[in-house]
């Protein structure tokens, strides 16, 4: 009885002592590792002189930079070779970047106007100008109704619409 309670007393008291030993060692190998990374960046030597990236465009070029724009996504409609036919179709503007927010506002401002100007391009076409590969026709004729829209550049002079790119002009017939 006595050796039980002296076992249960010297197992309590390892349970309440503290792992020295393993403080210890962790302590030591942390120091170690400290002065290792110290000693490494300290023989590594002053970082590089930095260097201006000459390749950087300045703000001057990014305005001169071309963005696009979209104008109209719609659906026109043509007759013109006797049978009616809807094409969908998507057209784009390129333009400055410098220019573009004031576009943006005037897409905005006339968008009912341009998309009917340009379904009035379209409804007015040639087939042949509809079967086109470029269809380089319509292009022209969508730029010349927006530089009348959206006028020309105050400093410049030139037309704020450097080209029109129709992305999308699928037909479909529509008499089914």
């Amino acid at each position: 009885m006595a050796d039980e309670k002296a076992a249960e007393a010297e197992a309590n008291d390892n349970k309440k002592k503290l792992p020295i030993k393993t403080i210890a060692v962790l302590a030591v190998v942390l120091i170690v590792e400290a002065v290792a990374i110290i000693g490494v960046f300290s023989m590594s030597g002053q970082p590089s002189d930095i260097q201006a990236d000459p390749t950087a465009k300045t703000e001057s070029d990014l305005a001169e930079q071309m963005v696009e724009e979209l104008v109209v996504a719609e659906k026109f409609q043509n007759v013109r070779s006797g049978k009616p036919f809807i094409y969908d179709t998507e057209v784009y503007i390129t333009m400055k970047r410098k220019h573009q927010a004031d576009a943006a506002s005037k897409l905005s401002l006339m968008s009912n106007s341009i998309r009917e100007d340009i379904r009035t391009i379209f409804s007015r076409a040639d087939p042949g100008h509809l079967d086109e590969p470029t269809l380089s026709t319509l292009e022209r004729q969508i730029k010349a109704v927006l530089d009348s829209r959206l006028e020309f550049d105050v400093d410049t002079g030139d037309p704020i619409v450097e080209s029109v790119i129709i992305t999308k002009c699928i037909r479909y017939r529509s008499d089914f």
